[in-house]
């Protein structure tokens, strides 16, 4: 289950949950929404995919998830649409 805040004074309901993500976890965020496996996120960023982990461990707390579906259910909220 997925649970997000909507303020009710926010002009755009979708854009109203902020969460301070690093740069770094913007982008892992971004590939995960992309649907990349950790492997994949690591090849293209240039880490190893247990730092991909650990990241994904620091979003999921700060997104207030518990799986990748529902980071990504966040993410497209959050993030841009490219």
């Amino acid at each position: 289950m997925l649970l997000l805040f909507v303020s009710n004074h926010a002009s755009n309901p979708a854009r109203a949950l902020e969460v301070p993500l690093t740069p770094r976890e913007t982008e892992v965020l971004s590939w995960l929404a992309k649907g990349k496996t950790n492997r994949d996120i690591a090849d293209i960023l240039g880490m190893s995919p247990r730092t991909v982990n650990k990241h994904l461990e620091h979003i999921f707390e700060k997104l207030g998830v518990e799986t990748r579906s529902a980071a990504t259910a966040v993410a497209a909220q959050l993030l841009p649409q490219s």
